[in-house]
């Protein structure tokens, strides 16, 4: 296992909040799955700092940034998905409590290892067996 996490791994997602953007605004991110949820990794650029005339510190970065996240307890189901509104690559549909989610796997493959970890961590967490999950993913 790729500890801390169950599964990590790139995969291509929309802006967020944009479930069908134009396929030049979907970017390869990548993507861990713990007992907790399914969330993308957001790399913050190195912070700008800078002193103003003051001699104050000014932060001219944005560390604002904001990541896909589907937490277990929400998923409904998951599934491969051949809509072809996405961009190229093996699709993934997270249908959740709020709504849909749209991820892409670089390859058939790769999406099955996907699907396999959100379902076997999500029939963990159904039985109620988070718990145990957590223990063992953390040692």
């Amino acid at each position: 296992l790729p500890l801390p996490h169950l599964k990590d791994g790139y995969l291509t997602a929309p802006p967020l909040g944009d479930t069908f953007p134009p396929h030049s605004d979907w970017k390869r991110t990548e993507f861990f799955l713990n007992q907790e949820a399914l969330q993308q990794v957001i790399k913050v650029e190195q912070k700008q700092v800078s002193r103003s005339l003051s001699g104050r510190i000014v932060d001219a970065g944005n560390t604002d940034k904001k990541a896909i996240r589907v937490d277990i307890p929400d998923i409904i189901s998951v599934s491969a998905s051949a809509d072809l509104t996405l961009p190229p690559g093996a699709g993934l549909c997270i249908n959740t409590t709020s709504g849909q989610v749209f991820l892409v796997a670089d390859s058939w493959e790769s999406l099955d290892g996907w699907l396999d970890a959100l379902r076997l961590v999500y029939t963990i967490y159904a039985r109620g067996k988070t718990d145990v999950l957590a223990g063992i993913i953390a040692t």
